[in-house]
């Protein structure tokens, strides 16, 4: 069976300190990971292309692919890959702090292998937060398959990532949307009106724009027309938010790949962030029916709002 979507960037393991103090301890997660988790919600048939320390990869791969995602294009390097704490001070502001013992994130982004045969025919590209560097040699490596697919891209601003090259956003012409949260938006490019910064990088660059607001939805500016949209959030049971936004963007990759209109790409990122909330741990995620997640979808649809156009 074709591999449709894939996702690319980190894996990682992580031990989960949750805002009431309670810790989860390695978790295997990563935004690679929970955007294949957010993207598989809608399409079996999503891959990841990443890397793991050489002492978790087995296991890692045994249970991504019991999950029901491929792990072809999951390879090892020396060392323990990246463990890291991720620390939520409350729903929306946390942290990621390596582990002593982690890989570097260098060392991340120079491991992976090349892409899968089977990968390079894919329909739809996310590639997940990790390095400026990271992202730019994915982005590189998209650039040469023989056909162009649907690219959407996230970032990272912790302070252990050198995000200052993001700020010429020029990249954004290689790709087809561009997915930061607020808090990234803000710590980056600090802008004093994020729904004219929106609208302004998506009509020079040509690129849908989707802003990450948390418990308060999305906005999002379709590239070319300008129309914006303020798409709510799913009112989901929250156990852990760790991977929301990483979800979100799998689910709005397979709305890109459907070809669905961009207020609907932004709802299925919702209701896959929805169920991936509902659990502590990405391959804790439950499988909805297509019943649940269906109604789910036409829940957020119908608040969506169009600000402008």
């Amino acid at each position: 069976m074709k591999t449709e979507l894939v996702t690319m960037g980190w894996l990682t393991i992580d031990d989960i300190v949750l805002p009431n103090g309670t810790c989860q301890r390695d978790i295997v997660g990563g935004g690679a990971l929970y955007s294949a988790i957010g993207a598989h919600i809608w399409n079996d048939r999503v891959g990841i292309h990443s890397v793991t320390g050489r002492p978790y990869r087995k296991d890692v791969c045994s249970a991504i692919e019991r999950y029901g995602l491929d792990a072809a294009g999951i390879s090892a390097i020396d060392g323990n890959g990246l463990l890291l704490w991720l620390l939520h001070e409350n729903a929306v502001d946390k942290q990621q702090v390596p582990k002593l013992s982690s890989s570097s994130a260098a060392e991340m982004d120079q491991g992976r292998a090349a892409l899968p045969e089977a990968y390079r025919s894919a329909s739809g590209f996310h590639i997940a937060p990790q390095t400026p560097q990271g992202s730019f040699a994915d982005l590189d490596r998209l650039s040469q398959l023989p056909t162009t697919p649907v690219i959407t891209l996230d970032i990272l601003s912790d302070a252990f990532i050198d995000a200052r090259r993001y700020e010429d956003l020029t990249f954004l012409n290689r790709i087809t949307a561009f997915l930061p949260s607020r808090e990234e938006v803000g710590r980056i490019w600090r802008p004093a009106d994020l729904e004219a910064w929106l609208y302004r990088q998506a009509s020079a660059h040509g690129c849908h724009v989707a802003a990450k607001l948390g418990d308060a939805g999305s906005l999002v500016c379709e590239a070319h027309t300008g129309a914006m949209y303020q798409v709510p959030c799913y009112p989901a049971a929250v156990l852990d938010t760790t991977g929301a936004g990483d979800a979100y963007c799998g689910g709005f990759l397979s709305g890109l790949v459907d070809r669905l209109p961009i207020q609907e790409c932004a709802a299925r990122g919702t209701v896959s962030a929805s169920f991936v909330i509902e659990a502590c741990g990405a391959l804790a995620t439950a499988h909805p029916g297509r019943s649940e997640r269906d109604e789910r979808f036409l829940a957020v649809l119908s608040r969506v709002d169009r600000l402008s156009s």
